[in-house]
């Protein structure tokens, strides 16, 4: 069970990082089809999923796949796909299942012809001996893995499922059991600056958490996908924009305890409609700039009772933010673009004392210090070569951790720490 956890994160980090490539392949024995889902996630593994009907019964195996040298009868070496670690994920499991080999005969053309067997049908070292044509090996479009063709060979719960779905669709749901993103930011460490990094931040609630949250990736703003997701009852709760891939990333969450929720585009930070939203008890509860835009979205029913922000272009506004202190302001969001700084404080937001870091390279050092001390992350940006943090001492969260790590959103830490 150990090497087969193992096996699997390994496995999702892959589908994370890199390019994967997908196959469908079937055939027929002892009158039972067999129609298998592979993945490769290295030039030389792969997962496979095989879905079939014994006994009347809709089954799923899965085993892991690799090449392995082998030598033919007549003295010369060739390789194969070894299936090992077979285990049934779908159907009963009174039967088990014999993992299945492949082996792959070069034809005219740059075309081959994939054959087949499992390992109770190999008797010896050479599958050539043994196997059976399969009826077909094809290479999948990613764009056919939908939900509906991944039904068929994962459980909906399933990590990979969920991450297959993100990385097809752009689009991941998942429970907040024990953790929910509260802020999530993208940029870069001045000692690796040629890769980009995620830095999110999970927190538990002591009471009205979420217990439900989407994130949505999309090459250009999902209004259309907000609407949706306001009528099944979720509210934006993060946003950001990836600047490499040109993605927009937007968390949104439910139960929310907001009310109505409202969002302003434009070249320039929107402060009339700011103001127009205060005056309807709207307030700002998340901010980005992508694309050539700013993005600001406000929510009634905050709890909020005052509100101001400030636009900067020489760093972030030390003074006005001791100033708001000192008028019982707090910072709630940060967010950086188009060579400003742009930083919303506001009263009566639940949040105790504060500390704020700015440095170059993801200040993990003085986040663990604070921690130590009772603070919490409540705000993280980044911008003009470095990372923004504030932390509270007093925060609605019970628990409160962050990775900074990824190249990539990291999906499968979100769905760990979200379940665990």
């Amino acid at each position: 069970m150990k090497k087969h956890l193992i096996t699997l994160t390994f496995l999702l980090l892959f589908v994370r990082l890199h390019s994967q490539t997908y196959f469908e392949t079937s055939w027929i024995s002892n009158n039972v089809k067999y129609t298998g889902f592979v993945l490769f996630y290295s030039d030389e593994e792969a997962l496979v999923r095989i879905k079939y009907n014994a006994n009347g019964v809709d089954k799923v195996a899965s085993y892991k796949c690799s090449y392995q040298d082998f030598t033919k009868m007549d003295g010369t070496k060739d390789r194969y796909l070894n299936g090992t670690e077979a285990s049934i994920v779908k159907g009963s499991t009174d039967y088990g299942y014999s993992a299945d080999n492949f082996y792959f005969k070069n034809l005219d053309g740059g075309n081959y012809q994939a054959y087949t067997v499992d390992d109770n049908g190999l008797k010896g070292s050479d599958i050539t001996q043994y196997m059976n044509p399969t009826l077909y090996w094809i290479k999948l479009d990613p764009k056919v893995l939908t939900s509906v063709y991944l039904d068929d060979y994962f459980n909906s719960d399933e990590p990979l499922y969920r991450l297959l779905s993100f990385e097809n669709t752009g689009e991941m749901d998942f429970y907040t059991q024990n953790a929910a993103i509260t802020s999530l930011a993208y940029g870069r460490d001045t000692d690796s600056s040629s890769t980009s990094i995620w830095s999110v931040v999970m927190s538990g609630f002591k009471e009205n958490g979420y217990n439900h949250q989407k994130v949505k990736e999309s090459s250009s703003y999902p209004s259309k996908w907000i609407e949706t997701q306001w009528d099944l009852g979720y509210h934006i709760t993060s946003l950001e924009y990836d600047t490499s891939r040109n993605f927009f990333v937007l968390i949104m969450s439910k139960p929310s305890n907001l009310g109505s929720q409202s969002w302003k585009r434009l070249d320039t930070f929107p402060k009339q409609w700011v103001s127009e939203k205060w005056d309807n008890n709207f307030y700002i509860t998340s901010m980005t700039y992508g694309a050539g835009q700013w993005y600001v979205v406000m929510n009634q029913n905050t709890g909020y009772s005052a509100q101001r922000w400030k636009t900067s272009s020489s760093g972030i506004p030390k003074e006005w933010i001791k100033e708001s202190w000192d008028s019982g302001y707090k910072i709630t969001s940060a967010t950086y673009g188009n060579g400003l700084w742009a930083v919303t404080m506001t009263t009566n937001s639940k949040l105790g004392t504060q500390s704020w870091k700015t440095q170059s390279d993801y200040p993990i050092d003085w986040i663990r210090e604070k921690a130590e001390n009772g603070y919490h992350i409540t705000t993280i940006a980044h911008g003009d070569g470095m990372w923004f943090v504030a932390m509270s001492n007093g925060t609605p969260y019970s628990t409160n951790m962050s990775t900074s790590n990824y190249e990539f959103l990291p999906l499968n830490w979100i769905m760990q720490k979200s379940s665990n």
